[in-house]
């Protein structure tokens, strides 16, 4: 059922406000054009409109900017290949990698979230270090923070990767036994949890943390100039030290990452 309302929330979906208020308000530049996917609890569709814990942060960094802000929830391959042509000005939920500063300034991290390695219920498997992950096969959602950070782990070691269109995807092979009788998933906990209480993959559990990590935005080095940039942060630092941020994420269940500069 969730897997059928991930695909349904992608589909037919146009360009939207993040924020009614930003949008009267916007009087200091154009609007900022942001794309996402459907990935809950993180970002999701409401009533035809972007909704969730990241784009509600947006919204308020809009407002104080006086900006109107878009959101497009967009399949995440397309997503990403169109913030990387620099054709909109920014992503969220955003991981902070070395390899995506090349193309995005990355923002202090909004949401603290965990990478955690899933196994079969009963395997014997605990996960205790990249060496602990050789000679079983680990599925992952890619190409995506997860899958980069995976490949991070696992370079110069014998370890099989199989990359997935989606996490349900991911969760669903492993509970059949498609990674094999020792097989591994990595994937998002928040979303794995969500994931496994709504489309029951009951037979699952966690193995161990690869890596704690905070969704940011992502703002185009190639569309948005460097001064817009330094006002967004300034502007998410502030709602931050106010305890806005939290505020916000609270009512979602989900944790605020500490307050400070990207």
């Amino acid at each position: 059922m969730l897997r059928r309302l991930l695909v349904s929330l992608v589909l037919g979906l146009s360009w939207v406000s993040a924020s009614g208020a930003a949008a009267s308000a916007a009087t200091a530049g154009p609007p900022l054009n942001f794309v996402t996917e459907a990935f809950p609890p993180y970002t999701y569709a409401e009533a035809g409109h972007a909704a969730g814990p990241m784009v509600e942060v947006l919204s308020e960094v809009c407002a104080q900017l006086r900006r109107e802000c878009r959101v497009e929830l967009l399949p995440w391959r397309r997503a990403l290949r169109s913030a990387e042509r620099g054709e909109v000005d920014g992503i969220l939920a955003f991981v902070d990698l070395p390899e995506r500063r090349k193309l995005f300034h990355i923002s202090a991290p909004v949401i603290d979230a965990r990478y955690v390695f899933f196994a079969r219920a009963g395997q014997e498997f605990t996960y205790r270090g990249p060496k602990s992950l050789e000679g079983h096969v680990v599925g992952v959602y890619g190409p995506s923070g997860a899958s980069l950070v995976l490949a991070e782990l696992i370079a110069g070691l014998s370890v099989e990767t199989s990359l997935e269109p989606d996490n349900p995807t991911v969760l669903r092979k492993l509970l059949a036994g498609r990674y094999g009788e020792q097989g591994l998933a990595l994937i998002n906990e928040s979303m794995a949890l969500l994931l496994m209480r709504g489309d029951g993959y009951g037979g699952l559990q966690a193995t161990g943390m690869a890596k704690s990590f905070g969704y940011s935005f992502g703002l185009s080095l190639q569309k948005v100039k460097r001064a817009d940039r330094l006002a967004f942060d300034a502007a998410l630092i502030d709602l931050c030290r106010k305890g806005r941020v939290a505020d916000l994420l609270k009512r979602h269940g989900l944790p605020a990452s500490p307050c400070r500069k990207a």
